[in-house]
């Protein structure tokens, strides 16, 4: 008889056991989980502040590349008048050359 209040003691001793490691561990892993949340948290915001900074350079290279597409619109139009002028100059100096020849020398 008395083999069993041994036995029945051990039990209880063994299920308080148990349930004490069950809720150590729950209340372990319920502070990993809050850790791990407030980790992705933090985590989650420096992208959002990530992505709103690569937006903004976006924009701010959109802007920039519309004003380079102005400026070679501009720099094109501006060779082609130095190529005009360069043209004309060069039939001037060809006409002045010819007239030249008709000019005496002193």
């Amino acid at each position: 008889m008395i083999a069993f209040w041994i036995a029945l003691a051990v039990l209880i001793v063994a299920f308080v056991g148990g349930v004490a490691f069950v809720i150590v561990r729950a209340l372990e892993t319920k502070r990993a989980v809050t850790g791990l949340k407030d980790a992705l948290g933090a985590e989650l915001r420096r992208i959002a502040r990530a992505g709103e900074r690569t937006n903004d350079e976006l924009e701010t290279a959109q802007k920039a590349f519309a004003r380079l597409e102005a400026s070679l619109k501009r720099l094109g139009a501006a060779r082609a008048r130095i190529r005009l002028i360069t043209e004309v100059l060069a039939e001037a100096r060809a006409l002045l050359t010819r007239a030249r020849a008709f000019i005496p020398s002193k």
